[in-house]
């Protein structure tokens, strides 16, 4: 068998060209990438919005290397597009109950409505956001559960993020019996909240009024802010040091009560 040195030196040139495009064309998306994730540091963009552009960009950056490439060995490209196309529209019949979680997720990682790493509560379910990805939103809740929930629920659901704002109006209500002061069990109150150094002054100070008049009890109504990050642990503490205070003024906190009252008539 006869070998054509000029036709083995031009397939040998449309190997190097394509090798050089391939390794060139890895080297630039990876430069490209690099590039990104800096610039999306300096702008603060979310951490999944940022995993989710760099994976999108890598694929297509990829798929127009491997297309370049072959192209560059004289394969038409244009049948392979077409096979691709056709393949695209069976797996998008194939996952159509998927593309609303798919939107979804397209929808959430563009408008950020929360982000990664906010406290959120979707559909009754609380939690840390741990990532938020094509198809799913991943919740880890307080007590070390994660939560994976359909972008396409998340997206049309209502969504409270807790984590929005620095800081967070903490509201509680304590009872204490009829017997007693009320002003003096307000005064107790208003003192230990403004004891307590992550109980702020502002927007508003800390409040304490009468809220309602109920059949065994006089219920209270408090009010403070504080930062967002102290929120649960403060609320923990003042229910503690409320109580406390109450024991040491003589304040007491009722339970409901039933009085009976024995009629004796005599029938004789």
């Amino acid at each position: 068998m006869k070998i054509d040195a000029d036709e083995l030196l031009k397939w040998g040139m449309m190997l190097l060209k394509a090798a050089l495009i391939l390794v060139a064309g890895h080297y630039l998306t990876v430069l490209v990438i690099n590039i990104m994730k800096r610039s999306f540091k300096k702008i603060d963009v979310d951490v999944s919005l940022e995993k989710f552009l760099c994976k999108t960009v890598n694929i297509v950056l990829h798929v127009i290397i491997i297309l370049s490439a072959l192209n560059a060995l004289g394969i038409s490209t244009t049948g392979l597009l077409a096979a691709l196309s056709a393949a695209a529209v069976a797996v998008a019949l194939a996952l159509k109950d998927s593309l609303g979680s798919i939107a979804g997720g397209i929808i959430l990682l563009l408008t950020k409505r929360f982000k990664t790493g906010d406290f959120i509560e979707i559909n009754g379910e609380k939690g840390n956001v741990l990532q938020i990805d094509m198809m799913h939103t991943v919740l880890k809740t307080l007590d070390n559960r994660h939560v994976v929930i359909p972008n396409g629920v998340v997206v049309n659901s209502q969504i409270v993020d807790y984590s929005s704002e620095d800081i967070r109006r903490l509201d509680l209500a304590f009872s204490i019996s009829y017997d007693n002061d009320v002003k003096k069990a307000e005064s107790v109150i208003i003192s230990v909240a403004n004891a307590e150094s992550r109980v702020l002054k502002t927007p508003e100070l800390p409040f304490a009024r009468v809220s309602e008049y109920a059949a065994s009890s006089v219920d209270i109504a408090v009010q403070v802010w504080c930062k967002t990050s102290d929120y649960l642990l403060l609320k923990f503490d003042l229910l503690e040091e409320i109580r406390r205070a109450f024991d040491e003024n003589g304040i007491t906190i009722p339970y409901n009560q039933l009085d009976v009252h024995i009629e004796n008539k005599d029938n004789s």
